[in-house]
C-alpha cells in the first residue's frame, strides 16, 4: 500500500509553490520599480519648483534695475533687427551674453540651486502710450478704460523680461524661464 502511494505522488505541490514565488517576485519587483518612479518624480517636481522660485526672483531683481535705470537692455526697437520671442541663449550652456546674474538679496534656495545663480534679460521693446500719472495737474479719468478725448498720456517704455533660473548645466538640473512686459513711463 505504501508503494502504491509513492507511485501516485506527482510533484504538484512543489509545481504550485515554485509559481506562487514567481507571482509573488513579480509583484514585488513591480512594486519597487513603482516606487523608484515616484521617487524620480516628487524629486524633479521638487527640483522644478526651486527653479520656478528662482526664475521669479530673477524677474523681480528686473523690474527693480528698471525701475531704478530705464535705459537697461538691449535696444529691440529698430524694425530692422527684430528681437525674437525668447533670447536665442535661452536654453544655451555656453552663450551667457546680454544675461545679468541677480544680486545676492533676490537669491532664493541658494544652498539647494547648485553653483548656477538666477539671471534675466531686459529688451526695449519700444515707446508706447503710457498711464496718467495721478498727480493734481492730471485728470484722473484719463487712468479710465474709456477716457474723455482730451486725454493724453505721457509717452512710456515697454520692457520685456526674460528670466531663467539659472544657466543650463549638463548636470540634468531643471532650467524655467519666464517671461514679463512692463510698461514704464519715461
Amino acid at each position: 500500500m505504501i508503494n502504491a502511494l509513492k507511485h501516485r505522488q506527482s510533484g504538484a505541490a512543489l509545481l504550485v509553490a515554485l509559481i506562487m514565488l514567481l507571482v509573488s517576485t513579480l509583484l514585488g519587483l513591480a512594486s519597487i520599480r513603482g516606487t523608484t518612479l515616484n521617487e524620480k518624480m516628487s524629486s524633479n517636481m521638487y527640483d522644478r519648483s526651486l527653479s520656478y522660485q528662482a526664475a521669479e526672483s530673477a524677474l523681480r531683481a528686473a523690474e527693480v534695475a528698471l525701475q531704478a535705470d530705464t535705459t537697461l537692455g538691449i535696444d529691440c526697437t529698430n524694425i530692422n533687427e527684430r528681437c525674437p520671442p525668447i533670447p536665442e541663449n535661452t536654453f544655451s550652456m555656453s552663450d551667457v551674453d546680454g544675461w545679468e546674474n541677480v544680486d545676492a538679496s533676490y537669491l532664493v534656495n541658494e544652498d539647494l540651486l547648485g553653483d548656477s545663480s538666477p539671471q534675466y534679460y531686459i529688451e526695449k521693446m519700444g515707446e508706447v502710450g503710457g498711464s496718467a500719472g495721478l498727480g493734481q495737474d492730471s485728470d484722473p479719468r484719463c487712468n479710465s478704460y474709456n477716457p474723455p478725448s482730451g486725454c493724453i498720456p505721457p509717452p512710456a517704455a515697454q520692457f520685456r523680461i526674460t528670466a531663467r533660473s539659472g544657466v543650463p548645466a549638463a548636470d540634468g538640473r531643471s532650467v524655467v524661464a519666464l517671461q514679463i512686459t512692463v510698461k514704464q513711463n519715461l
